[in-house]
């Protein structure tokens, strides 16, 4: 991995082409964040492997059993009810 830091030098484009062409480079901004640039067939290439690793699909098939938490729809029905029911105790009078 290559680290090319802006706060550092000015860099020219053409450098970090020739960066990417050799490793993935990380551009550090002159605020400080951080970039990655990579070359695209390096993505579909980590695919490729993790899908041949054995570990990596156990872990797949584990977590595929795993009980789901619940929908976006039931969270918002709930939070709905939980909502209706506090503007309707706030909007009850209060016992002297």
């Amino acid at each position: 991995m290559i680290t090319l830091d802006l706060r550092k030098r000015t860099i020219s484009l053409d450098e970090i082409l020739d960066a990417v062409d050799q490793d993935t480079v990380i551009i550090v901004r002159p605020d400080g964040k951080r970039l990655v640039l990579e070359p695209e067939d390096s993505f579909a290439q980590e695919v490729a492997l993790l899908g041949q690793s054995e570990k990596f699909m156990a872990f797949l098939t584990e977590r595929a059993q795993e009980q789901g938490g619940i929908s976006l729809e039931e969270f918002e029905r709930k939070r709905d009810e939980v909502e209706q029911q506090t503007n309707a105790s706030d909007a009850q009078p209060a016992h002297e």
